[in-house]
């Protein structure tokens, strides 16, 4: 996005030392303009700087009746015209958890300002004491929506604006795109604001109101702390409450002035969807006993939660009781999606639809839950008499945690195994799984030692397969061994009620390391997948 209005931004973020400040009313409104009149009884438009009085805000005529408000500048920036004007729907009712929407229209020499929508505004009028000259002085959370290149390249863009410093004025996110390039009319716009710390704002376009959705911004959250977004060390509260409005801007010569015609603007507590899902929209390797969360707006007393794989969610009874779920087991390879429907006193609100899709095999130890060795050592018991330990936590420079095993195999009883007895029984046939497998790497310095996987069931039978490589322990590189979970079933082991995971290295015999040698190897990623990965 140009910031050809830079000016603009110094002025419009700074937060007025005289704040609307009061109660946290939650009046929802809707104001459609028809009959070419107000439905509110109070509408407040200002606009900085307010020195040439050229900024006007219009009710024009529609078809039959459909009429919508047009606000704009006539006069330039470089004679004193309005750089931004505002118009606030009931100025006196402050929205904390909200969602403000309007109808835009995308055509015209509109395309060359900048228009969208607020929440949580906290603004004054100024007389020109403060900032020099009169004006509305405003900070909020703003959609944008402009088109400088022409309605083909429109887009909507998140910004937090707030006076932190001299420096940093205004917190950008990224541009997004509009799919298509039929936008030479209106289209609906929403912003959706929840919480208090963090907050998370989020900007939807649909093709008309009620309509199909074009696009949705990734959520912006922001916190109280320093975000990885702002500068260091700035001051960075977020923004509680606040009115609603809609704005158009323009500061360059040419074209003159602003315009921007709205319709159908509303705003409503009941109105945000749920935010922040768990897993995350889009979000791909999500292992199948996931736990959904989501972050409700305050005006929910209760809600739905719909899931299934893609294109057959159903309701999930009973509903949850708070803002997390365990669906229970999913299958592993599949994309899913699920929503939470929001409940509260003026009925339900619909939420937006995420997608994820679980992994392709089932984690049996993936080694990230483990905080230091001794939580390894009470997991993975080794089968050597003695205060001795040689079960580790090891982790790379990326955080990625793995086991390291070692081995004294020129003792007693020369070879080393370790065992994780698993919470309860499993049943690996539930899932469409045909092998065992785990990532390992070695060193080319260790002496061979022969690597086996044993299962045992609950009631006691137990097989084990052997690596056909005695010297697999060397490798320098990562390895992945992968066992047909058909030779433990055919070897007798109840492969329904897997109770224990044995590793060992090792055959019996004097593995021929010197006096006081340890090798070792690493292992990762212990799972079960499909034949063909």
């Amino acid at each position: 996005m140009s910031r050809v209005f830079k000016h603009f931004a110094m002025v419009f973020v700074l937060t007025g030392a005289i704040a609307i400040s009061g109660g946290t009313a939650k009046a929802n409104w809707l104001e459609t303009f028809d009959g070419n009149s107000f439905n509110l009884a109070t509408w407040q438009f200002a606009c900085y700087p307010d020195l040439t009085e050229t900024f006007n805000a219009t009710i024009r005529d529609g078809l039959d009746d459909n009429d919508h408000i047009s606000l704009d500048e006539t006069s330039p920036a470089d004679i004193g015209g309005s750089q931004f004007g505002v118009g606030i729907g009931d100025p006196g009712d402050i929205f904390r958890d909200v969602r403000v929407g309007a109808v835009f229209n995308v055509t015209g020499d509109a395309s060359w300002n900048y228009h969208g929508l607020a929440a949580r505004v906290d603004y004054f009028i100024d007389d020109g004491s403060i900032t020099g000259v009169p004006g509305i002085v405003a900070s909020s959370y703003v959609l944008f929506i402009h088109y400088e290149e022409g309605p083909a390249n429109l887009k909507i863009e998140l910004m937090k604006s707030i006076n932190l410093s001299p420096d940093i004025m205004a917190t950008w996110q990224p541009e997004v795109p509009v799919p298509g390039l039929d936008h030479a009319k209106s289209h609906y716009f929403e912003l959706d604001v929840v919480g208090s710390d963090p907050v998370y704002i989020t900007g939807t376009v649909y093709e008309y109101q009620g309509g199909p959705l074009l696009v949705r911004t990734p959520t912006f959250v922001d916190t109280g702390a320093n975000d990885p977004w702002e500068a260091p060390n700035i001051h960075d509260d977020v923004l509680k409450s606040g009115v609603s409005c809609i704005f158009g801007m323009w500061e360059a010569p040419q074209p003159v002035g602003y315009h921007g015609s709205f319709d159908s603007i509303s705003s409503a507590s009941d109105g945000p969807a749920a935010v922040n899902p768990s897993p995350a929209a889009g979000a791909t390797n999500v292992p199948v006993d996931t736990t959904l969360s989501w972050i409700e707006a305050e005006f929910a007393t209760g809600r739905e939660l719909w899931l299934g794989k893609a294109g057959v969610m159903e309701k999930v009874e009973p509903a949850p009781t708070g803002t997390t779920c365990r669906p229970g087991t999913l299958e592993i390879g599949r994309t899913y999606e699920w929503r939470v429907d929001q409940v509260g006193p003026s009925g339900t609100v619909t939420g937006h639809t995420w997608t994820f899709k679980t992994a392709e095999c089932v984690s049996v130890d993936d080694f990230q839950s483990y905080g230091n060795d001794m939580e390894m050592q009470s997991a993975w018991q080794h089968n050597i008499p003695g205060d001795y330990q040689y079960v580790f936590l090891s982790e790379d420079s990326q955080g990625d945690k793995s086991m390291r095993f070692e081995v004294e195999n020129q003792y007693e009883p020369y070879y080393t195994e370790i065992t994780r007895t698993l919470d309860s029984p499993q049943d690996w046939t539930a899932q469409s799984v045909e092998t065992l497998s785990l990532r390992f790497v070695g060193e080319h310095e260790n002496t061979e030692h022969l690597m086996s996987m044993r299962l045992e069931d609950t009631s006691g039978q137990s097989f084990t397969v052997e690596h056909p490589y005695t010297h697999a322990c060397q490798s320098d590189s990562w390895r992945r061994w992968t066992v047909a979970l058909e030779l433990f079933g055919d070897g007798g082991v109840d492969l329904t009620s897997v109770k224990k995971i044995t590793i060992g290295l090792g055959d019996g015999a004097d593995s021929g390391q010197v006096d006081g040698d340890r090798d070792h190897i690493f292992i990762d990623q212990m799972e079960l997948c499909p034949a063909e990965l």
